[in-house]
């Protein structure tokens, strides 16, 4: 009974760890173009699709119709982790070693943008903006630590942008955040009704606020340069904890979100040829260890971390096919925030290498159909999880496919181009 109590604190110490297609548990997945370069050029202007206002709402500036832009992406991730460790009495308890802790998932993002004026633009977009799920379907020696774990957190931003000329535009925006967040460790087999069926957080939700702003620079022409930031939020999380038969309705939190900074670049090549590029920065060594006020148990008081700052480099292009047709690759690098010392069962992440491609049809001056593809390749990754005297060491194979569709409309007879103030002869 002792040693159990032992493994129901271990799984309990991995509270609210996800698996995201991106370093930590930020969602990429916030657009179909994008996706197709493996999120190149993201903050920069002259694009066709509205999502590029995420990572910068100064971008809203490059569209002259109201613009709706929608997305729908597709993960298919897998995730085998294999234990490594002899520890007699825990592994007795399993019939395997190894399982696959990836869930399928599906991801809506909404762009709005209305050119109110040739100079003021407003906007709104709605995103996941952070979380995945994770589930050890099968009983085996690493499902104690890597149980259901679910995270979502809803982002709506509405946006403004003024362009102060040709080479200047500035937008800001505010973030509203709304998060749920599950996750309970169940003892596998018949001692569960020692623990109530399960230990951890059963429901808990919340609020939080924050920023966006950017900035788009056009030195000259075929140039277009962008500098996006989404501000920290400390996202305030309340809800339900059990260890067992104990419960407590009344337990709080606070989720250290990352700040973001991206500086993204198009360059005209030719008048086929665009070439984008982009580098990410992601504040993630602020998340520190979160703490829970009135958990159900004293062990569930404090909710590890201690992530370093990410990093996400990616080059891409596009290429006008004909009028109709825009074909896009791209390739990126990711350095993740989770380090060998810190990995969990729940969250096995590590740098990734990702290879896209994409097209955009457009079958009228109204209607652009936008899909693309993803593949991530993940490092493998070591763990090694303890409490007290257990500790169970594994390593994790992972890889991920993202499929995107989406739609962007345009609408009205748009803004006209002002005139010159002289005109010649």
């Amino acid at each position: 009974m002792k040693g159990m109590f032992r493994l129901a604190l271990a799984a309990s110490a991995s509270m609210i760890s996800m698996q995201a297609m991106a370093g930590g548990f930020i969602n990429t997945s916030q657009s179909t173009v994008f996706n197709g370069m493996a999120f190149a050029g993201a903050a920069a202007p002259g694009s066709t699709s509205a999502a590029t206002m995420f990572m910068n709402p100064a971008t809203m500036t490059g569209f002259r119709r109201f613009t709706m832009d929608s997305n729908y992406t597709f993960g298919i991730p897998t995730n085998k982790i294999t234990t490594t460790s002899n520890n007699p009495g825990y592994n007795a308890l399993f019939s395997g070693r190894s399982g696959d802790i990836g869930l399928d998932y599906f991801v809506p993002a909404s762009y709005i943008i209305y050119p109110y004026s040739d100079r003021l633009y407003f906007g709104i977009s709605l995103n996941t903006t952070y979380g995945n799920s994770t589930k050890a379907a099968d009983v085996w020696q690493g499902s104690l630590f890597a149980s259901t774990s679910k995270l979502r957190v809803l982002t709506a931003t509405p946006s403004v942008a003024y362009k102060f000329n040709e080479m200047w535009s500035f937008g800001v925006g505010l973030q509203i955040q709304y998060t749920t967040a599950r996750q309970v460790a169940r003892w596998p087999g018949p001692p569960i009704t020692l623990f109530g069926g399960g230990v951890g957080i059963t429901e808990a939700d919340g609020w939080g606020v924050g920023f966006t702003a950017g900035l788009t620079f056009t030195p000259w022409k075929g140039t277009q340069i962008g500098l996006g930031w989404r501000s920290f939020i400390d996202q305030t999380i309340e809800g339900t904890t059990v260890f067992g038969p104990f419960t407590s309705t009344n337990s709080k939190g606070t989720l250290h979100l990352p700040n973001r900074v991206n500086l993204s670049l198009r360059q005209t090549v030719t008048e086929k040829l665009d070439i984008l590029a982009s580098v990410e920065w992601q504040n993630w060594g602020r998340i520190g260890n979160a703490a829970l006020t009135n958990p159900a148990h004293p062990a569930l008081a404090v909710l590890p971390f201690h992530y370093k700052d990410g990093w996400f480099f990616s080059l891409g292009g596009e290429y006008k096919v004909s009028d109709a047709l825009t074909w896009r690759a791209g390739i990126g690098f990711e350095i993740s925030p989770v380090t060998d010392a810190v990995r969990r069962y729940s969250l096995p992440d590590n740098d990734r290498l990702w290879l896209s491609t994409g097209f955009t049809y457009t079958w009228s001056e109204r209607f652009s159909l936008n899909a693309s593809y993803s593949y991530l390749h993940i490092k493998k990754a070591p763990i090694s999880q303890s409490l007290g005297a257990l500790t169970v060491t594994g390593e994790s194979k992972a890889d991920a496919h993202l499929l995107s569709i989406g739609l962007t409309s345009r609408w009205g007879e748009g803004l006209k181009r002002e005139e010159p103030l002289v005109r010649k002869f």
